[in-house]
């Protein structure tokens, strides 16, 4: 909360924070709202809907926490896809 509260108050002198605000609070609403949906397949004894928000959530979550560390990864990974 105290990181979402310093970039909120932030000066915005380019789009650097508005970035990292944006993808903060976007990011963390997708992923509270994959996790209600996961619960309302728990709900209705659906493991397989569940299951896959879950992952969904948790890749949003990864996303969103740690951009430079998910940015490194998926470039690994597509550089063994193409080759490079």
């Amino acid at each position: 909360m105290h990181t979402l509260m310093t970039l909120a108050a932030a000066p915005l002198t380019d789009g650097t924070e508005l970035k990292k605000w944006v993808l903060l609070v976007v990011g963390n609403l997708f992923a509270a709202f994959l996790g209600v949906r996961a619960f309302r397949h728990f709900v209705k004894d659906d493991y397989g809907g569940m299951i896959t928000m879950c992952v969904s959530a948790i890749f949003v979550a990864g996303l969103v926490w740690f951009p430079d560390e998910a940015k490194t990864l998926l470039e690994g990974v597509w550089g063994k896809v193409s080759g490079t």
